[in-house]
């Protein structure tokens, strides 16, 4: 009793520690993505000297990390969604067990399985088939429950593609997806496999310059809006906001390649895509978002 009592708090701490750390880390070093002033060399070849990290203390990571898939489990009931998930008139219905602060644990779990990196890669990737009920997400105006595999996956998967919530949302599409998991019968696990001796640092560098190649070759006058309903943007906004994405990609890149740090995303997932049902988000109804 007391061990797991003891365990428990340490989590606790590191949930805290863990969060916090990563609110503030972008803010030494390059000052954050949106202060690069421009003078970020051009991408070039990924540098040989990225390297995974090394963990000295692996089976402690091993066990940390398998608490925290397990925390990742809600103690709600998942809500109700009925109606099209892509129409307007789906309807999100909560039963009168649904407690909020519930879903605190599970929102600190997932920020600190985001902030442990490739280290936890092998065991996210290998807890598949839990459909056990996790949290909530809005979108736009569609509603989705997330399982604990659907979120595990979709750690690793942010960690590649670590920059996409800090970018301005302005076309539908993108770069081919990274990684590409053609060659590997569309199996994530198995391209990681393969490709973890390089290190996520290396990695990020390479989905980076995806999206940078694609940024620079969109055309304001060409490119769909980012929803079938949105309305086209300006030229002039649209370029702005492109160059703009530019920027943050090239500051990011820079910093990992100073540190030689693998960059760690600070959410799952960025507007218009937002986890609900938390005491500070509130249980969101079906309100188109205009923009």
């Amino acid at each position: 009793m007391r061990k797991t009592i003891l365990i428990g708090f340490g989590i606790t701490v590191a949930l805290g520690v863990g969060f916090f750390a990563g609110r503030w880390s972008m803010r030494s070093s390059t000052g954050g993505p949106g202060a690069n002033d421009g003078e970020t060399p051009e991408t070039t070849a990924v540098p040989e000297t990225l390297r995974p990290v090394h963990d000295p203390y692996l089976d402690q990571t091993r066990a940390r990390v398998k608490y925290l898939i397990e925390m990742l489990v809600s103690k709600n009931p998942a809500p109700k969604i009925t109606g099209e998930l892509d129409e307007r008139d789906a309807i999100i219905e909560y039963s009168k067990e649904y407690n909020d602060s519930l879903q605190v644990p599970v929102y600190l779990a997932l920020q600190q399985l985001l902030a442990e990196g490739e280290g936890a890669f092998d065991q996210l990737l290998a807890h598949t088939d839990d459909n056990r009920y996790s949290f909530t997400v809005k979108w736009t105006e569609q509603f989705y429950n997330r399982s604990v595999s659907d979120v595990c996956k979709s750690i690793v998967e942010r960690n590649l593609r670590c920059c996409n919530p800090e970018l301005h949302l302005i076309t539908r599409g993108g770069p081919d997806p990274y990684p590409n998991l053609e060659p590997f019968g569309g199996s994530l696990a198995k391209w990681w496999q393969k490709n973890k001796k390089r290190g996520l640092a290396a990695l990020q560098i390479e989905s980076i310059d995806d999206t940078i190649a694609f940024m620079r070759h969109l055309d304001g006058r060409t490119a769909v809006p980012w929803h079938p309903e949105a309305e086209r943007r300006p030229i002039n906004e649209f370029n702005r906001l492109r160059d703009e994405n530019v920027r943050i990609l090239k500051a990011i890149r820079q910093y990992i390649v100073q540190t030689g740090k693998p960059y760690r995303p600070k959410i799952l997932d960025g507007w218009p895509s937002e986890i609900i049902a938390l005491p500070w988000t509130g249980r969101q109804m079906n309100e188109w978002i205009g923009k």
